[in-house]
Parts: structure tokens; C-alpha cells; sequence
């Protein structure tokens, strides 16, 4: 009887063939772990590169508007409560985090939530682009109109009342790049690991 007793769970079977049956349910475990271990990898790297192209957006955004390329980091830095000397690295860093951390739990949902699942490119840009509106919705808009805004007056004075919609039309842009960009690198990335 011990010969077939399942290594995994250890329960015991009559035959090896009901052991071997048996055996198809822990592969088919194995293979949806593997594969989710395999999407949140690349949702990582699609957080790393959707980050990188928002900040880019960003530092565009700020030079359009006429100030100092690295505005927004600092702005960011500021508002997570570092000094002017640190702000630009505390911002640029902090940015990376979240943009890391949302990347994570985007693959998360694609990978257990079974109506979220990844599909072909349409679907997965679509899931990126509602996953960054609602980051830009839930998270950004009201940093934005707090933190970063009393932030914003305490450098620019009355002048940041009329920057404040162009900054949040430039948020917006960033996180529908970034939400494209983890959608499509999610998806992509996925495939090759």
C-alpha cells in the first residue's frame, strides 16, 4: 500500500494507477502557480518601465509648462516630507515604489481574479488602461489635490493655482502610458518567461 501514496499530500491509493490519476491535480496546481508567478514577475518589470515612461512624461510635462524638468519629483519628494536637498531623489524613488507595488498587484488581479484574466493584446491594454485611470482616480487626484497642491503654493505661490489643472492633464497622460505599457509589457513578457 505505501508504494502508491501521493509524495505531495501524502494520501494513499489501491492502485498506481489512482495514484497517477490522482498525481494530474497537483501538476495542474504547479502549472497555475508557475504561470502566476510568471505574471507578476512581468507585471514587475511593466510597473519598472510604465514608471520610467511616466517619469518621462512627467519631466516633458514639466518643461512644457515652463519650470525645471525634475518638478514633479520634487514636488513628490516634498510631499513624502523630505527636505529641499532631497526632495528630487526622495520623489524620483518614491515613484518607483508605488509604480513597482502597483505593477504587482495588477498582475495579482489578472492572475486570480478569473474575469481579469490577460487575454490577447486588445484585452490586456484595455485591463493596463482602466488599471492606470483608476490609480490616476483613486490615488493620484487626491495626493494631487492635497499634498502636492499645498506643496505646490508653498513654492510657487498664487502662481500654482493656475498651474494645478495643467498638472493633473500631465498626471493624467503619465498613468494611461503607464497603464498601457503594464498591460502590454504584462502580457508580452509573460509570454517569454
Amino acid at each position: 500500500m505505501e508504494e502508491n501514496k501521493c509524495e505531495v499530500c501524502g494520501n494513499v491509493f489501491d492502485t498506481k494507477a489512482e495514484l497517477m490519476k490522482h498525481a494530474k491535480v497537483h501538476i495542474g496546481v504547479m502549472k497555475n502557480n508557475l504561470r502566476t508567478g510568471k505574471v507578476v514577475i512581468s507585471s514587475i518589470i511593466g510597473g519598472i518601465v510604465g514608471g520610467i515612461l511616466m517619469l518621462i512624461v512627467l519631466m516633458a510635462g514639466a518643461a512644457g509648462m515652463g519650470l525645471p524638468s525634475t518638478t514633479f519629483a520634487l514636488i513628490m519628494g516634498m510631499g513624502l516630507g523630505a527636505t529641499m536637498g532631497s526632495a528630487e531623489m526622495v520623489g524620483v524613488l518614491g515613484h518607483f515604489i508605488v509604480s513597482i507595488v502597483a505593477g504587482a498587484i495588477f498582475g495579482a488581479l489578472v492572475s486570480y481574479v478569473k474575469p481579469l484574466r490577460l487575454g490577447k493584446a486588445p484585452r490586456s491594454l484595455a485591463l493596463g488602461l482602466i488599471y492606470g485611470i483608476v490609480i490616476y482616480l483613486v490615488f493620484f487626484l487626491p495626493m494631487a489635490m492635497t499634498v502636492f497642491a499645498s506643496v505646490m503654493m508653498k513654492l510657487m505661490g498664487a502662481k500654482a493655482a493656475m498651474m494645478l489643472p495643467d498638472v493633473l492633464v500631465i498626471g493624467l497622460i503619465g498613468h494611461i502610458v503607464y497603464g498601457l505599457t503594464l498591460g502590454a509589457i504584462t502580457l508580452y513578457v509573460g509570454k517569454i518567461l
